[in-house]
């Protein structure tokens, strides 16, 4: 009975022993383990994980991991003071098939938003960026993609989202930069289809372009802004200013290449200024007359011409008190002269370049009234004379 008893007991220590050497996790490895086996805690504590006796992650209750932080609140938590990249991922998978160094997926089935990715850059120095996305050699480039799939319930649909804050030099909402081998490389390339109202890009505030800008037209090697308008009637830009009045302006052009300058109302006027009193307008040319607003090269046609008035209209000459010029004072006057009294001579005419038209005209007619008075005059001696002679 004793020795049954003695090998009853050294068995169940035999049997003891290699359930404990069986429930512990070798450091080398383990082998012939199932799907009922786990690395974990059984009650509500967590699992910490330590270094040279000092905590770098933990696991809590909830399956929340936290990394630099003793109390995560985010399914991953991560706090990082000392090293310049707190994530780094990369991908060097030789595939036919999409890889992806980050892949971050949002889905909300209640009522709340949805964020795919959300990236804050702050600093006091420096730059700051939000989302930062660098893209090349690649036959199409893309330095930041977002693409959002929106039931037609919603709204808005923004495929990426940054904010950027802080008292740095600089902060960018998100940075796209694109280089490389390719035929073509986009910063940042947007479409928006399918809504009742699409933007491909929205802008609130200022807008800055450093290099050139097409609108219509990809072609803009000879120029830093060019419009392109096809295939529709509708002007090739339009000018709202609403706080002037309900002011529109269109430009368009015709079918021989005519530019079109119009207002929408019929009172309104094509205004050419410069806030510089001194500023002047040149059309067929590039230089300016002295001391004249518009000059042009070329000949000038027009229906009607109106010239206002700079002078009183001569009208005084048929004043009794008048002094008409004597005729042999007239005569006098000329053959030393070799021009009418208060005409500009030839040598005048050629110095000055050219004539005023209004001041000119009156001249004119001040000659033309001075010639009728010596017509009347003549005409009374004349009839003088023949008096005499019945």
């Amino acid at each position: 009975m004793k020795t049954t008893m003695k090998y009853l007991l050294l068995a169940s220590i035999l049997i003891g022993a290699n359930f404990e050497s069986k429930a512990q996790w070798s450091i080398t490895g383990n082998a012939g383990t199932t799907s009922v086996n786990f690395l974990g805690t059984t009650d509500a504590q967590p699992i910490r994980f330590k270094t040279q006796n000092t905590q770098h992650m933990i696991i809590d209750a909830l399956g929340r991991i936290g990394m630099g932080v003793s109390t995560p609140a985010y399914k991953l938590d991560i706090t990082n003071s000392s090293i310049v990249r707190t994530l780094n991922f990369s991908n060097t998978t030789s595939s036919a098939s999409t890889t992806y160094a980050g892949y971050s997926s949002s889905t909300n089935a209640g009522t709340g938003d949805a964020v795919g990715m959300y990236g804050i850059g702050k600093g006091t120095g420096g730059v700051n960026y939000g989302v930062y996305g660098s893209a090349s050699d690649g036959s199409t480039n893309y330095g930041v993609y977002g693409k959002i799939t929106t039931s037609t319930t919603t709204p808005v649909g923004i495929g990426t989202y940054g904010i950027s804050t802080g008292t740095g030099t600089t902060n960018y909402g998100m940075l796209a930069n694109a280089g490389g081998a390719a035929t073509t490389n986009y910063g940042i390339y947007a479409t928006a289809t399918g809504g009742t109202t699409n933007w491909a890009g929205y802008f609130v505030q200022n807008t800055y372009f450093g290099g050139a800008m097409g609108i219509g037209t990809s072609t803009i090697a000879d120029s830093k802004f060019s419009v392109q308008q096809s295939g529709t009637t509708l002007a090739t830009a339009k000018f709202l200013n609403t706080s002037k009045g309900p002011n529109t302006s269109w430009i368009h052009f015709g079918t021989t290449g005519d530019w079109y300058i119009r207002s929408a109302s019929n009172s309104g006027k094509v205004i050419l200024q410069d806030q510089n009193s001194a500023a002047t307008v040149c059309i067929g040319g590039a230089t300016a007359a002295t001391g004249y607003k518009l000059s042009v090269k070329g000949k000038i046609m027009c229906e009607e011409l109106k010239v206002l008035l700079s002078a009183s209209w001569p009208d005084y000459v048929f004043a009794k008190n008048y002094e008409l010029m004597s005729l042999s004072d007239l005569e006098t006057y000329i053959e030393t002269e070799n021009h009418l009294p208060g005409i500009p001579s030839a040598s005048e005419m050629e110095a000055e370049g050219g004539i005023a038209v209004g001041e000119m005209q009156t001249i004119l007619v001040k000659k033309i009234e001075e010639a009728n008075l010596y017509i009347l005059q003549l005409n009374k001696r004349i009839e003088e004379l023949e008096s005499k002679l019945k």
